[in-house]
């Protein structure tokens, strides 16, 4: 290696810094794959992460997005692929692997700075664990461009990283495919698992909000989903996508019922810290659309969760004519009640169902919910 080299002019703790930006880039997206398939292919019916801080801090907002996978396989991947690539320049010092490191870092950074924008501006949501790998990638990028003078990239090395990241993706993809057909198999085991569940029954009141209704009465219907839900939530938004198509498919044999449970410290006492700070104002909103309306203005803020903002619901809280409403004190307490009645089911994330009586936490996958119900209605002579 020449005296230009990254290897001969870093001193050592400089070396030490470089590959632990390797070592980060690798372990941020480990924990980033690992979360796409939890969120894809959860195995209980619990839900949780530390990657979800609040509504604009959120990976479940990216992992869900179009852009958190290439044909099925998450692009985390290739982050675990270049912080190992990092790594392995120490084993394998040269002039050519440190300039071809160098053009695999830019490209890295270009990506970085598209998804970063596509998450700011598109999404309005940023990833925790991807904004940390954002600037892990800079740190590395900008030590190597501060400290080398090696750019030019070698067609072999180029090569073969070309070669590891279609193996691996290959690989991933095979594996991906494997995992497919394992869930379909799945369908049977969950519906065993959801039938091995504690019931607690029906909220002792049912809501007055209806997203699916074939009966007046709540609980004459065969299949019974209750849904306690959050507005700014963004995983709610994904179960709000997945509700029609398991209305039109049981249309006439399910009542799906919904419950605000703002995760808002403004109305929420369990809340101990800001989390969603406008889902208060939109479960009053919808609230005071009342019965006949809330549907739409359901699905209207779920539509609009990105852009949403005070502004925003004063100016649709004003074209319902419903503004002095909100700011009622039974309007608030309706809220409250639904919150409280929630804490009895030891609701503690959005959004929570429960099932014919069953709870379950998150959004499953729609065949899930089609094996279960499906079990629902054949037990039921249905």
């Amino acid at each position: 290696m020449n005296n230009n080299s990254f290897f001969e002019k870093a001193s050592f703790n400089q070396k030490i810094i470089f590959f632990s930006m390797g070592l980060l880039m690798a372990v941020f997206s480990i924990y980033l794959t690992s979360h796409y398939f939890t969120a894809k292919y959860p195995t209980g019916f619990e839900s949780g992460s530390m990657c979800n801080i609040n509504s604009f801090f959120n990976c479940d907002a990216t992992t869900l997005s179009p852009l958190g996978n290439i044909a099925g396989i998450p692009i985390s991947i290739f982050g675990i692929l270049i912080g190992g690539f990092l790594m392995l320049s120490y084993l394998f010092k040269s002039d050519e692997n440190e300039g071809t490191l160098y053009t695999v870092l830019g490209v890295n950074i270009v990506g970085c700075i598209l998804l970063f924008l596509y998450s700011l501006l598109v999404l309005k949501h940023l990833c925790p664990f991807c904004t940390l790998y954002y600037i892990v990638s800079f740190i590395a990028f900008f030590m190597l461009h501060k400290i080398s003078e090696q750019r030019k990239p070698a067609v072999k090395h180029m090569a073969i990283y070309a070669v590891v990241t279609v193996l691996v993706a290959g690989s991933s993809w095979g594996m991906i495919q494997s995992w497919e057909k394992k869930n379909e198999a799945m369908a049977g085991k969950i519906v065993e698992m959801f039938n091995g569940l504690q019931n607690l029954g029906a909220p002792t009141k049912s809501s007055p909000y209806r997203l699916a209704s074939s009966s007046e009465n709540f609980t004459d219907a065969p299949i019974q989903l209750s849904v306690f839900s959050d507005f700014q939530c963004p995983a709610c938004n994904a179960m709000d996508m997945v509700l029609p198509k398991i209305e039109e498919k049981y249309k006439g044999k399910i009542n799906i019922q919904y419950f605000f449970y703002p995760l808002d410290h403004n109305c929420n006492a369990a809340m101990d810290r800001p989390l969603h700070p406008l889902a208060c104002e939109a479960a009053y909103m919808a609230s005071c659309a009342g019965p006949e309306r809330f549907k739409k203005v359901h699905d209207d803020i779920f539509a609009s969760q990105s852009e949403l903002s005070m502004t925003w619901i004063q100016d649709y809280a004003t074209k319902l004519g419903v503004t002095e409403c909100m700011k009622k004190p039974e309007t608030k307490q309706l809220v409250v009640d639904m919150i409280n009645q929630a804490d009895t089911f030891n609701v503690k994330s959005t959004p929570t169902q429960l099932l014919n009586g069953v709870k379950i936490e998150g959004v499953r996958q729609l065949k899930e919910y089609y094996a279960i119900m499906d079990d629902i209605l054949k037990k039921a002579g249905k």
